[in-house]
């Protein structure tokens, strides 16, 4: 069977992969989910200048765990089995890079932003992904 990894930022198009990823444990595809939430280096911007790394490292954590929240209660909810991370760095690097680590066999995320804007942002980083990743990205509309 199939281990998929999610990346989740806490938007409503993330928790829809989410609950795809889960109907597809319940339907037996899929043996483990991979919950993966990356944020930004705060130390590339100003904060770095009012807070230490440790700081800065324990708000990243406290936004990732935000961010899963939501995903973790469908999964518990479903029955799934899953492992959820955190990680900081370049999105679509650091997404492509857990999924080899983690031996993923697919990646399944969330069509991002309604609005033109939002759809240019969002196209921009799954092209990225989908050069960088050795697996298939399926986006979940």
């Amino acid at each position: 069977m199939l281990r998929v990894l999610v990346p989740v930022n806490g938007s409503a198009h993330a928790l829809d992969a989410v609950r795809h990823a889960a109907f597809m444990f319940r339907d037996r595809c899929v043996s483990e989910v991979v919950l993966l939430n990356v944020q930004p280096p705060l130390e590339s911007g100003r904060a770095s200048a009012f807070h230490s790394l440790a700081a800065l490292r324990k708000l990243e954590a406290a936004s990732g765990e935000a961010a899963l929240r939501d995903a973790r209660s469908i999964l518990d909810d479903a029955g799934a089995s899953y492992v959820a991370q955190i990680k900081v760095g370049d999105v679509a690097q650091t997404i492509a890079r857990a999924a080899a680590a983690n031996d993923c066999d697919a990646i399944v995320m969330g069509t991002a932003g309604r609005t033109a804007v939002g759809a240019l942002l969002a196209g921009r980083l799954t092209n990225k992904l989908i050069r960088m990743s050795r697996v298939p990205v399926t986006l979940v509309k």
